[in-house]
């Protein structure tokens, strides 16, 4: 049995390509359909059939565009009642393909039509050997009930039972996941991106809290804000996403016709690091760099229906950028500025920027209340060591929580675990407040620890 998987960076996302004797199949494609059909090609064997393990919430799946591409159909569970022609599966329900036995099991839990593949070899025998877990096991975790706040108990405790089905399918079953660690589809995932069951049921925190109102109790405390994209993602994955290849080019833009489309209304999104961003940047562009989780906040935080103006570092950055947007179901994306920022620069149009601070410098002003500084990581990091009289607010929380910095007569600093996150917040700020000094600090908290200046814990 040959397993491709494919990691997506940014959503954390796994997918794969499973070989057979005469074919291969897909489970849970990212929009980038094209990976999968040169992974099938260099097996020489064609794509006959793509699985959907759910509805999945934190990205736009690539079944309709590569099922297009190649023929094969689509198989998900019936519970998820797609608008889209495909093979709807009951719950237990076996099919025969290629030399493969493979069986879907409802896991609700994660979502309400969650479910996993089981698959059997036949040319090694009748017992099960794989499963495709989706989002309902992780290594290390399971997937998050709380994405329908209304139901989220109930989601729970049906994810409480999906698991008792999953431990019992049999210890030796490798077990590959749809996320690994920097997802936001659990709380703790593991950075190990295969396990079995049998580990899991030793190691597996979540898999082991009983009984079952313990279980649902701790699994919803702490749990991470859902971003925006996700119930958006479901929709648009529930109804069949545009093919990619439908949309539009991204057009390379002068600088006079980028100004023209900022003023007709088109956001910028620069996606250079802080460095950069703090040098010279368009006014009011979102900043969100590709250094960090990139698709992830974008979903979160740029108005879906807003067409997009691109300003990257170079090619590279570009696409990288753009089928980060895609993978989010940001599909209006207007253009790039030709040339980067140096021909905005170069045509003498406004620019504005601000200063990068070091931890040293930091530390100095705090002691003398000469600055502010806004924690923009999430509320576990700040708990576990923050500066002291740091302001939390995480970084996609500064859209709405801007004006509790209106009324601070002193300079503000950002401060997150990267520069990333911290960038983004103050590109946000920025937005709504003109008349601040604002700075970004320089090695963040890490820097900070490494130094061993004081912090507190909640």
């Amino acid at each position: 049995m040959e397993i491709k998987q494919i990691y997506t960076p940014g959503l954390a996302q796994l997918s794969y390509v499973v070989g057979g004797q005469n074919s291969c199949f897909v489970i849970d494609p990212v929009r980038n359909v094209e990976q999968y059909i040169q992974i099938a090609d260099s097996l020489n064997l064609p794509i006959t059939a793509i699985f959907e393990t759910h509805l999945h919430a934190d990205f736009v799946s690539g079944h309709i565009e590569l099922s297009e591409r190649t023929g094969a159909p689509i198989y998900i569970s019936k519970a998820a009642k797609a608008k889209y022609p495909h093979k709807a599966l009951d719950d237990g329900e076996e099919i025969k393909l290629d030399k493969y036995n493979i069986k879907l099991i409802n896991t609700p839990g994660h979502t309400p039509e969650s479910s996993i593949f089981v698959f059997s070899d036949t040319l090694r025998g009748a017992d099960p050997i794989v499963v495709f877990s989706g989002d309902a096991l992780f290594v290390g975790d399971v997937g998050r009930p709380d994405l329908f706040p209304d139901i989220k108990e109930q989601l729970a405790a049906d994810l409480y039972e999906s698991l008792r089905i999953i431990e019992n399918i049999g210890d030796n079953l490798e077990v590959y996941p749809a996320h690994g660690a920097g997802s936001f589809c659990g709380k703790r995932l593991s950075s190990k991106l295969m396990s079995t069951i049998g580990t899991e049921r030793m190691y597996n925190e979540p898999m082991n809290t009983h009984p079952k109102d313990v279980f649902i109790e701790k699994l919803l405390e702490g749990m991470p804000a859902a971003p925006d994209h996700f119930s958006r993602c479901s929709e648009i994955n529930q109804h069949g996403p545009l093919p990619v290849s439908s949309l539009p080019k991204v057009k390379a833009l002068s600088p006079e016709e980028f100004e023209q489309l900022v003023e007709q209304g088109h956001m910028v999104v620069d996606t250079r690091d802080f460095h950069r961003f703090a040098s010279a940047h368009i006014p009011n562009a979102y900043a969100i760099s590709m250094k960090g989780n990139f698709p992830t906040y974008a979903g979160w935080i740029l108005p879906p229906q807003q067409p997009i103006l691109l300003v990257c570092e170079d090619k590279n950055e570009l696409d990288a950028a753009v089928k980060g947007l895609h993978n989010v179901g940001l599909d209006k994306i207007a253009g790039y500025l030709k040339k980067g920022i140096n021909a905005w620069i170069d045509s003498t149009r406004a620019v504005s920027h601000y200063e990068n601070i070091t931890v040293h410098e930091l530390k100095s002003l705090l002691e003398e209340g000469k600055i502010a500084l806004v924690d923009t990581r999430n509320q576990e990091e700040y708990d576990a060591a923050h500066i002291k009289d740091a302001i939390l607010i995480p970084a996609h929380e500064m859209r709405t929580h801007y004006d509790e910095l209106k009324d601070e007569s002193r300079p503000i600093a950002f401060i997150c675990s990267s520069g990333n996150r911290s960038l983004t917040a103050l590109s946000l700020f920025l937005q709504h407040v003109k008349d601040k000094q604002i700075y970004n600090v320089l090695g963040a908290m890490p820097a900070w620890l490494a130094m061993k200046y004081p912090v507190e814990k909640a």
